[in-house]
């Protein structure tokens, strides 16, 4: 009997320690949220870059029309693109702000309210819907990248160039200076207080890591499965994100580096002190799916509707699947982070 009262008695003690040690100390976890952040600060600077160099070029294509300046606002919008993927998967605090995301891109959009919008656009032709939408305003559907991919690649140069067509090439250059906009407000927001945690790093730590598991699940389901589809004859290569820009996995392969490093810079040397098998499991389970991703030739489209390209498809898309189950069970305890599944978006 007393040896029974002394573990009741101790019972408690015992069930505390593993919280105490995976919550670690505040000032420790403190300093990880400020890395990541300083970190973090690089991919969104880059965006705003290649979105001013975008701008750029969507005006010289407005003023003075020119194969040269179809294809050179082409290809600033392929890297506006690929930049975005860096920051895309924040989902909170500057990127929640305002609908900045679905503005930048609303995506996936299965009624096509983005066509919809765009050819009532295009057939009113109203000088107010330009400064509405260069000012960020109006409809959401119209105000990103894949209306300007629309644009500039569903039916090839010559609209663009025809001299009639002086309000799509206005229409244009107003989507990209409101990408512009927005993709300098993120940075600014960034480098100021993007967690707005009132100071709590278990806050911040949550925010990136539901970023990370919700990354991996876009990726996987949205980005991917949906062109792949439930088989060979039911593939979807038009329900791909870029698919008039050929650009879809080139999206997706930025996307998944994105979220290695965000794994690398906020939560890679936590696991690693925690529990280091672990920690070689989950920077595995980033090789396996960039290698799989790697392997889809020569573009996501053509390879969902072929099957000697759907396997590689189908393997990044297991690959992503395995390692965002893996950081949810076993990664989110280990860093004493409490997630569970009905917390995760997506889940």
């Amino acid at each position: 009997m007393p040896t029974r009262r002394l573990i009741l008695a101790a019972l408690p003690l015992l069930l505390a320690r593993p919280v105490l040690a995976q919550r670690g100390d505040r000032p420790a976890r403190q300093r990880v949220v400020d890395a990541a952040k300083a970190a973090l600060l690089a991919p969104h600077r880059a965006f705003a870059e290649a979105a001013t160099r975008f701008l750029d070029a969507a005006t010289a294509l407005r003023d003075v029309p020119s194969p040269a300046a179809a294809a050179a606002g082409r290809e600033a919008w392929i890297a506006a693109n690929i930049a975005f993927q860096g920051v895309r998967h924040l989902r909170f605090g500057p990127m929640d702000a305002f609908d900045r995301g679905f503005r930048l891109s609303f995506f996936p959009d299965p009624r096509n309210a983005t066509g919809r919008d765009l050819t009532a656009l295009l057939r009113e032709a109203s000088s107010d819907a330009l400064e509405a939408i260069a000012a960020g305003r109006g409809r959401i559907p119209v105000q990103g990248l894949p209306t300007a991919e629309r644009l500039l690649f569903a039916e090839g140069e010559a609209p663009l160039l025809q001299p009639a067509e002086t309000y799509r090439r206005a229409l244009l250059a107003a989507i990209a200076r409101n990408i512009a906009t927005i993709a300098a407000d993120l940075a600014t927001g960034w480098a100021a207080d993007p967690f707005g945690a009132g100071g709590d790093p278990e806050d911040a730590l949550l925010l990136l890591f539901k970023s990370l598991h919700g990354g991996l699940d876009f990726v996987g389901d949205r980005l991917l499965a949906r062109a792949l589809g439930p088989s060979q004859r039911e593939a979807r290569p038009r329900l791909s994100e870029a698919w008039r820009s050929g650009q879809s996995l080139a999206l997706a392969r930025a996307s998944i580096d994105a979220l290695a490093s965000l794994h690398r810079v906020a939560f890679a040397g936590m696991l690693g002190a925690n529990d280091a098998a672990l920690a070689r499991a989950v920077d595995q389970g980033f090789a396996d799916a960039r290698a799989a991703a790697q392997r889809i030739a020569p573009d996501l489209e053509a390879s969902v509707a072929r099957a000697d390209g759907r396997s590689a498809v189908e393997d990044t898309i297991r690959a992503l699947g395995a390692l965002r189950r893996l950081l949810a069970e076993r990664g989110a305890p280990a860093l004493g982070l409490p997630v569970g599944f009905n917390s995760m978006d997506g889940d």
